[in-house]
């Protein structure tokens, strides 16, 4: 065993492009797994992590209060302090969709909230990075992430104000730690009461030394009939409410693993199928001068371990370097704070599929290679004919994606996603499966217009391609799976912005749309006052929202009188609001709600909620000179934000967008994986037909025929698997919008053709890169030379 071992490094070393090319794809591979792992990891971190943080000294927290007012909050404060068990107790508030601006009116945007600092150290879960704490009214800490992005230092002023509610200036004195996505920003106890407007609902408590918590949560809930929970029950319902669930999360995180191994182990086997398929004449030579079978399997098996350890060490270096890069890409769609996570479970891992799918990957080759008979060492392996489909293959290859196309189509309506997932499986396993007759086939019909255009040339390159079926499928399904995956998500995500979009254009009827920047339909009265002011807009046109207590009825802005079917008043009767009847003109969808104009609504309702305003430039005013104005009118009102069309489209695609934003990262490491694995089969395949290359030049073929040959070859395969990818991504991600619905309506597919174009060259350059070294070596080599070689 020592000796066949021996003698297969030293073939190893003598064919060292093979065996690098061999090694490159295990590289990748445990790269790919590596860096998605560690990524996955920190973004779960960092979506996750600092729900922990924030709870870090409070030991329970009661809640589910119904207060009436700030004495009675602070009564129960005082109630629970008397409890056995407990330390310290404080009311506190956190407010969601706070506003913030600079002093001269700059608005930050983003979900920001506002928390409270204890007045007991013991119950403060924030710490100053820089600065200090907030000691007296008017100052503030905000999280050093927000204040680096927005360019703001220790002693600058910022305007802060509740949903709804009047600005007031404060100073900033220290920074802390970011706690999820927007700003957070932490305020006295006094100050936060203030802008809140409403009584604490929630107190902290910290526990007594030797309590455990889980026991004070059941002693406070017996003795105040309030819901309190211990520490680790708070962290769990956070998490779960950062991220919907968190165990669905992970889950979901963990699909990214699985896809991460799978296109690992599909590149590392398409590898050494075609390796090992290559070295054919070389195991039969062995066999010929007395080696067993046995020993010849194993000396393979070891060498593919060998391989496989080596490949793997670098490639946990480069999936570090990946991991490391990929949240500055995702900076881009507005994912940050996201810092990659080395555990030792994505080591273990990393290292088990670069080890172990390497030798998987080379048992059955092997096994294979060496049922060659020895006399198969006098044959010509370049002329050899390829091995036929096998009959499982025809027979499941269609069953597979039958089925796969019948659940796809049947999971319409389901809202299942889960179904969707199982037909695109079993459609794609289907494909993989029938590639190798399915793909010679799509490369004759792309081929035949560049065969017209390139002559004798581009045909010999697409006999080449289909001459050995197999080889032509290992080559291209790598870049099917990967561009399956990113196409499917690309579409869907393309195809979830055009509802918002079309809400847009249905919702806007001026240039400007001014709202919360929260989106809660709460908009400051003195905005209308503020716009009033700046004489190039023209009037605004408000939109209003109350409530009827007399008879239940929701009352909204409309440009007339109407009523939804369930109000019981036909078109030409009339209602009685506040003592005024208006007659009915429409009726319109919806529940116990009604329309009026804005001037009946303010004078039969004396504070109605204004919850947006639509405003125009004013006659003869640019669209930039009135935008001017309109900051210049809001910038008093944090809250307060302006949006043309556009903008608001993509206000309303902002979380939509933030999220998909990190699956396209995760899944654009996956195509990218696989064009390279392209380029490394594509290398391969060269290199086994250097023989063939020189017969061709011997009889005629010039070097730079040779050259388009092989460029040619590439630029179909790669279009060839891009457009099967896209097909396939189209079926699927069609099946996932008709089973899901969004603000009521089941989506439409929208193609995003520059997208898909763009997809399209990607692949083929990489793939016309990949054929310009081994073509380069194919010319270059002497012709006697290498067909003494062989």
């Amino acid at each position: 065993m020592s000796g066949m071992l021996r003698l297969t490094l030293r073939t190893a070393r003598a064919n060292l492009t093979r065996s690098l090319l061999s090694s490159l794809a295990v590289v990748l591979g445990v790269a790919f797994v590596a860096g998605s792992l560690m990524f996955t990891d920190g973004l779960e971190k960092a979506m996750t992590g600092h729900v922990a943080e924030q709870y870090r000294n409070i030991d329970v927290e009661v809640t589910s209060m119904t207060q009436s007012s700030d004495a009675s909050a602070n009564d129960l404060a005082a109630r629970v302090r008397k409890i056995d068990g407990v330390r310290a107790a404080e009311p506190t508030w956190t407010l969601f969709y706070t506003g913030l601006a600079t002093a001269d009116g700059r608005k930050i945007a983003g979900e920001h909230r506002s928390r409270t600092v204890p007045a007991d150290p013991a119950l403060r879960s924030v710490e100053a990075r820089e600065g200090r704490l907030p000691e007296k009214s008017g100052e503030v800490v905000l999280d050093r992430e927000t204040a680096l992005r927005e360019g703001l230092e220790i002693g600058d002023k910022l305007l802060i104000s509740n949903v709804g509610g009047d600005p007031r200036t404060y100073g900033l004195v220290g920074l802390t730690i970011a706690e999820g996505p927007g700003a957070t920003i932490f305020m006295t106890t006094a100050d936060i009461a203030a802008m809140a407007g409403y009584p604490a609902d929630t107190v902290i408590v910290d526990a007594a030394e030797g309590v455990t918590n889980e026991d004070l949560a059941a002693r406070i809930s017996a003795a105040t009939g309030v819901e309190a929970y211990g520490h680790d029950e708070l962290v769990r319902r956070a998490e779960d409410a950062a991220v919907g669930d968190a165990e669905t999360f992970r889950n979901g995180l963990l699909a990214f693993g699985v896809i991460a191994v799978c296109m690992a182990a599909f590149v590392i086997a398409n590898t050494f199928t075609i390796v090992l398929a290559q070295r054919t004449r070389e195991i039969a030579l062995l066999r010929l001068v007395g080696a067993r079978r046995g020993q010849v399997f194993r000396s393979v098996v070891a060498e593919a371990a060998v391989i496989g350890l080596g490949g793997s060490a670098l490639g946990l270096a480069v999936g570090v370097l990946l991991a490391y890069g990929l949240p500055t890409v995702m900076s881009s769609f507005g994912v940050t704070d996201v810092s990659p996570l080395i555990t030792t479970r994505t080591l273990l891992v990393a290292l088990a599929v670069g080890v172990g799918v390497t030798v998987l990957a080379a048992l059955l080759p092997a096994r294979r290679g060496t049922a060659v008979p020895p006399v198969a060492a006098l044959s010509d392996a370049a002329v050899q004919v390829a091995r036929p489909t096998g009959r499982v293959r025809r027979v499941a290859g269609p069953a597979l994606l039958a089925i796969g196309g019948v659940v796809l189509a049947g999971s319409s309506g389901t809202g299942r996603i889960e179904v969707v997932a199982l037909g695109a499986v079993l459609a794609v396993t289907g494909f993989l499966l029938l590639s190798p007759i399915a793909v010679p086939f799509l490369v004759r019909v792309l081929g035949r217009p560049l065969a017209l255009l390139g002559g004798a040339t581009v045909s010999l390159a697409l006999a080449n391609a289909v001459r050995n079926p197999r080889r032509i499928a290992a080559t291209t399904n790598a870049l099917v799976v990967g561009v399956t995956l990113i196409g499917t998500f690309t579409l869907i995500a393309k195809s979830a912005e055009a509802p918002a979009e079309r809400r847009a254009a249905e919702k806007m009827s001026a240039q400007f749309l001014i709202t919360d920047s929260a989106g809660l339909g709460i908009l400051p009265g003195n905005v209308f006052a503020a716009l009033a002011r700046e004489p190039q807009l023209a009037p605004a046109r408000p939109d209003y929202r109350t409530f009827d207590q007399a008879t239940g009825w929701e009352v909204h802005t409309g440009t007339s009188t109407a009523v939804t079917a369930d109000v019981g008043v036909p078109v030409g009767g009339t209602i009685t609001l506040r003592g005024k009847k208006y007659e009915v003109e429409s009726i319109a969808p919806g529940s116990l709600t009604v329309w009026l104009t804005p001037e009946d609504i303010t004078t039969a309702f004396p504070d109605p909620t204004l919850t947006e305003l639509q405003v125009d430039p004013a006659p003869g005013v640019s669209t930039t000179d009135a935008r001017t104005a309109l900051d210049r009118a809001l910038a008093a009102t944090p809250t307060a934000v302006a949006y043309d069309k556009e903008q608001y489209a993509k206000s309303l695609n902002a979380n939509l967008n933030q999220g998909l934003g990190a699956v396209t990262a995760l899944l654009a490491l996956a195509v990218i994986i696989a064009l390279v694995g392209v380029a490394n089969t594509l290398t391969l395949s060269v290199v086994e037909r250097t023989r063939e290359n020189s017969l061709l030049r011997a009889v005629g073929l010039t070097r730079r025929q040779l050259r388009l040959t092989l460029s040619a070859e590439a630029l179909v395969l790669a279009l060839t698997g891009t457009l099967i990818g896209i097909a396939l991504s189209s079926a699927i991600a069609l099946a996932a919008l008709r089973s899901i619905e969004m603000h009521g309506r089941s989506l439409a597919l929208v193609m995003p053709w520059d997208r898909l174009a763009v997809l399209l060259v990607v692949a083929a350059a990489a793939a016309l890169a990949a054929s310009v070294l081994p073509a380069r070596r194919a010319v270059r080599h002497p012709i006697a030379a290498n067909l003494a070689a062989e």
